[in-house]
């Protein structure tokens, strides 16, 4: 019997239910008697620029007496790569094995190839957990409620612990030394458990005598006495905050027409113009770019160049003379830098930070004493399914709560956010950084409008005063190429609107990806609902009259009956209520 990707892979035995994907690499939503305990248990090949390799193949199960037993395999395109993989499973009710193998006849470069582990945020926050190490000490800790900087977790042979519903879980790790990062500094909903350890040398070369053989085993040693699916209620309000201004960014290259006219198309709050010094044209564009765009400004500086920020801040000084901005950002800039800017910008807000990641910003030992400081962030780092996007909107306000935690400068402007990598900080050569993501296909359908929505409820919050999304027009933008708005820019323009106003970010029971906005205009009440799952839902709206309804729609919002509400996957609802 094969896998069928229509039906999702889903295996389920004895209250024991995941989702095998198609290719038998990994097994996903892995929950115990209806609560979640894994986002996923699968096996990964990265390149040497942390790239996620491809991995085509067909799974096939056995049944036989209470055990479910998938195989698969196959090898790398072998123009790009020689690695040959497979992982077979065996599945009960009181256990989940993965056993991989994989191995080069002419020697494979990588940064990781084999095993990680997701534990599921629900199941594990805050949690104590036993870790057996390779030496067999055991050590008392606990899966950590901040975003941690840094690996909680080394040196792991085992873990146990009892999840937030009451199971008693122990996994088992062979063939290789793993550790735990937590991947909320990256957005996904996740502690991940991986292989190897980041301490040794990578890339590292799997050649025909360092075949990868490695096991991961789920046990269940004990259940708990009650389901742990929570359930269904109506809306409540998670926390309430001015609505944050809105824009859009320009990448570095040269300006098109087509990127000036969906700026002032869509009428956002304002632009980031984003600057790579590196560029040998970097500061013509830069000046075409604040010449050609309409409205408010925000420049951002990328840092790690031998210019510096003080050249290049008195090149682009003119330039920015009566133009009003919101901030100019210089990313992975020190304190001299943010003075200098000061002095040579008097009267603009200077931000600090990092272009890249929230990890970035929450490993730094010192932040500049600037006026706010920022991140950027995309959905599809660790992975690029539509679940994974999904999963990203649950842990922003942790990092939130985390950088309040621990920075000194409480106002934040966080972006630009786009559906793929701008450019890669941690890849391992100079080209690799620089290379931005490919187009993606996601970039005009709904799902893009729903993460930008759930992302915004998600940082909602009094110390965030503005959030930058995409790119103004082309594969990656808001407005298409033949000069359609997408689903995004009908939702980015609405919202944009709201800039200021009293806002409420709504969740509800039992549906993490479920996000709602409540918004207080001068004479209604706005509800924008963001769902960010595979399947559909009934839901309570918030009480009072709602008099008109819409829903999101490849080509733009259109009505839909606001009585028997409910909501499709990945979709995006607005909603009106008078006062």
């Amino acid at each position: 019997m094969t896998a069928d990707a229509s039906s999702s892979g889903r295996l389920s035995q004895g209250g024991l239910d995941l989702r095998l994907d198609r290719n038998g690499a990994f097994a996903r939503e892995i929950s115990l008697d209806g609560e979640e305990l894994f986002r996923g248990i699968g096996f990964v090949v990265r390149d040497v620029n942390w790239g996620t390799a491809d991995l085509p193949a067909e799974a096939r199960l056995q049944r036989q007496d209470g055990r479910v037993t998938a195989t698969a395999g196959g090898a790398l395109d072998p123009a790009a790569a020689d690695l040959a993989w497979s992982v077979t499973w065996t599945i009960t009710d009181r256990m989940v094995e993965a056993r991989a193998r994989a191995s080069s006849a002419s020697g494979f470069d990588t940064n990781r190839t084999g095993f990680v582990v997701l534990h599921s945020l629900g199941a594990a926050r805050g949690r104590p957990v036993a870790v057996t190490h390779a030496d067999g000490r055991v050590e008392d800790t606990r899966f950590p409620d901040l975003v941690s900087p840094h690996q909680p977790f080394f040196d792991i042979a085992a873990m146990e612990y009892e999840t937030a519903a009451g199971h008693r879980l122990r996994l088992v790790f062979e063939g290789e030394v793993f550790e735990t990062e937590d991947q909320r500094n990256w957005t996904d909903a996740s502690y991940k458990t991986y292989c190897r350890p980041l301490a040794r040398p990578y890339p590292y070369r799997i050649g025909p005598s360092s075949a990868v053989e490695q096991v991961v085993r789920l046990e269940i040693l004990s259940r708990a006495t009650t389901a742990g699916q929570a359930q269904d209620g109506g809306p409540a309000v998670e926390k309430t905050a001015p609505f944050p201004v809105l824009g859009t960014s320009l990448p570095p290259g040269p300006i098109a027409v087509a990127q000036a006219d969906a700026i002032r198309a869509l009428g956002l709050g304002f632009t980031a113009i984003e600057i790579d010094p590196s560029e040998p044209a970097w500061l013509e564009e830069a000046r075409a770019k604040v010449s050609a765009v309409p409205g408010p400004l925000r420049i951002d500086i990328r840092g790690g160049t031998a210019i510096g920020h003080h050249p290049i801040l008195e090149a682009l000084a003119s330039a920015l003379i009566d133009r009003p901005a919101i901030g100019v950002s210089l990313w992975d800039a020190d304190d001299a830098a943010v003075a200098a800017a000061g002095e040579i910008l008097p009267g603009t807000v200077i931000g600090a930070g990092t272009g890249a990641f929230f990890t970035e910003l929450n490993r730094m030992t010192h932040w500049p004493a600037a006026d706010y400081l920022a991140w950027t962030s995309n959905p599809t780092v660790h992975g690029s399914d539509d679940d994974t996007i999904g999963e990203t909107t649950e842990p922003l306000e942790e990092i939130l709560a985390s950088a309040r935690a621990k920075l000194p400068v409480r106002r934040l402007q966080i972006g630009p956010m786009t559906l793929g990598l701008r450019y890669n900080p941690n890849a391992t050569s100079p080209e690799g950084r620089r290379r931005s993501a490919a187009p993606d296909p996601r970039q005009g359908q709904v799902i893009a409008a729903a993460w930008l929505a759930g992302t915004v409820a998600g940082f909602l919050d009094p110390d965030v005063e503005a959030l930058t999304f995409f790119e103004p027009s082309g594969p990656k933008g808001l407005i298409a190429d033949d000069g359609a708005w997408t689903p995004a820019a009908h939702l980015l323009s609405r919202l944009s609107r709201c800039a200021g106003r009293p806002a409420s970010a709504l969740r509800w029971t039992g549906h993490p990806r479920l996000r709602g906005l409540l918004i207080e205009m001068v004479d209604h009440d706005a509800l924008c609902i963001a769902h960010l799952r595979n399947e559909r839902i009934a839901l309570a709206l918030p009480e009072g009259a709602w008099r008109s309804a819409e829903v999101l729609m490849p080509n733009g919002f259109v009505d839909r009956p606001v009585e028997g509400f409910d909501i499709g996957p990945f979709a995006v609802c607005w909603l009106l209520r008078p006062k």
